[in-house]
């Protein structure tokens, strides 16, 4: 079995484990409709690009930092307005979220994408999956969800709306350098932002 398919198979142990969890806390339906098809999509991304190539920490990093930076205001907007009481009862019908519990999910989600920032700086292959799943509902699921949600609750102030504005920028760009800013197979995993800046000045 080439190393390629034997990570495929392994982030996608990661990708089932992870929608089980979700399933499981999910109050109602809400991370049916968000979290899960988030994590499938982002398990199909990896598999078509970081799945198979290196991405170029010099040009994903930067922007994905950014993104985990912004993620950090938005969470203040959101904790500070109700999001865990709101979010579940205005948009899906289900019972509030404690708030001891949207806190936890949130800083164990940090954590993970804090794991997929390190995955982008040593090329490791199977947290990719992570990055990926962090562009797609931490950056474009908060930019295209908040909208969703200020309409179905009819209430532009939703909580995180304004924060998750700023997704619009990040996430496309996040996702078009993690989709086209790879490395040859041929430059070591641990090549590092400062050695391909090097590189590209001696050429």
């Amino acid at each position: 079995m080439s190393q390629t398919r034997k990570t495929a198979l392994a982030a996608g142990g990661v990708a089932a484990a992870l929608i089980s969890l979700f399933a499981w806390l999910s109050p109602g339906s809400a991370l049916w409709w968000t979290f899960i098809p988030a994590m499938v999509i982002a398990y199909a991304a990896h598999l078509m690009t970081t799945n198979r190539r290196r991405p170029d920490p010099a040009k994903v990093l930067p922007i994905y930092l950014v993104g985990m930076a912004w993620q950090f205001l938005h969470f203040a907007e959101e904790f500070t307005n109700g999001f865990n009481r709101r979010w579940p009862t205005e948009v899906f019908g289900a019972q509030a979220m404690t708030l001891n519990k949207f806190v936890w999910i949130n800083m164990i989600s940090y954590a993970a994408f804090a794991i997929g920032a390190l995955a982008i700086y040593r090329g490791w292959r199977v947290p990719l999956l992570i990055a990926w799943f962090f562009a797609v509902m931490g950056a474009m699921g908060n930019a295209i969800g908040h909208i969703v949600y200020d309409l179905i609750a009819g209430d532009l102030s939703f909580p995180g709306f304004y924060t998750a504005l700023g997704y619009w920028v990040i996430g496309p760009v996040l996702v078009y350098r993690l989709w086209t800013a790879t490395l040859p197979d041929a430059v070591p995993a641990a090549v590092t932002a400062p050695a391909v800046a090097r590189a590209a000045t001696v050429r």
